[in-house]
């Protein structure tokens, strides 16, 4: 009997950090969706760090291509920004 209501106690205290886990995703998503609509380009450049950051570690190679294509995009949009001033 004593088994049964510890794997109920068990049970129990894992359904509680599951909900707490749920409620504080949809909080940061909230607040990631609050951050979007006051400052977009901080926002979106914290995204865009993320998926780097994210790439360097799971994939290298794909981090690497999209540096690449970062810094000649970034190039490109500053040269044509100064060619229409």
């Amino acid at each position: 009997m004593k088994r049964v209501l510890a794997f109920l106690i068990l049970c129990t205290a894992l359904a509680v950090v599951r909900i707490v886990l749920m409620v504080l995703a949809v909080v940061l998503l909230l607040a990631l969706v609050h951050a979007f609509v006051t400052r977009p380009r901080e926002t979106l450049v914290f995204l865009g760090t993320l998926a780097l950051s994210s790439l360097a570690v799971a994939q290298p190679l794909a981090f690497i291509a999209g540096a690449v294509i970062l810094a000649s995009t970034l190039a490109v949009t500053g040269r044509l920004r100064r060619a229409d001033r």
